[in-house]
């Protein structure tokens, strides 16, 4: 079986060489920590932006009916 030769990324490395293995480990959980906090408030921010894009959407649709409304009246007289 041939074994990879391929490189880890740098986060995955990042303070591999400390010499204290639990600040290391500290540091660490602190940096995934913040990171998950950060991807939950991304995410909660994408969900606005769904929930907004949606709500221009409906608005859009209704505006088309308008308009439609309107040019078919028009065409009338």
């Amino acid at each position: 079986m041939a074994f990879s030769t391929r490189t880890l990324p740098g986060h995955t490395r990042q303070g591999s060489t400390s010499g204290n293995p639990n600040a290391q480990s500290t540091g660490q959980s602190a940096a995934l920590l913040a990171r998950v906090n950060e991807k939950k408030a991304e995410l909660e921010n994408l969900k606005e932006l769904r929930d907004l894009s949606a709500a221009v959407a409906d608005q859009m649709e209704v505006l088309q009916q308008k308009l439609a409304t309107l040019s078919d009246g028009t065409e009338g007289t």
